[in-house]
């Protein structure tokens, strides 16, 4: 009988081990969850706080033949307004 006690108390022992070891993993996973979804909110609130021109625009490259093509037939310095507005 007393091999049978030891035997229950290792068996309930190795379980409350096994479920400590449940619950930290569970809590650790949850935690970091819940950390990833805060740094999302934190990043959209500074994206949206920090809304600048460049984010409205677009570059693009442009040859040199093409920009001498538009001196030539569109610009106009005596103009303050050109054709192209």
């Amino acid at each position: 009988m007393i091999d049978s006690a030891k035997a229950i108390e290792r068996r309930l022992f190795g379980l409350v081990v096994g479920c400590v070891a449940v619950f930290i993993y569970l809590f650790t996973v949850v935690y970091y969850d819940y950390i990833k979804s805060v740094q999302a909110t934190s990043f959209v609130d500074w994206d949206v706080k920090t809304i600048t021109a460049g984010d409205y625009t677009i570059e693009f490259d442009l040859d040199e033949e093409t920009y001498e093509n538009w001196q030539k037939k569109y610009y106009d310095p005596s103009n303050p307004v050109s054709e192209n507005a």
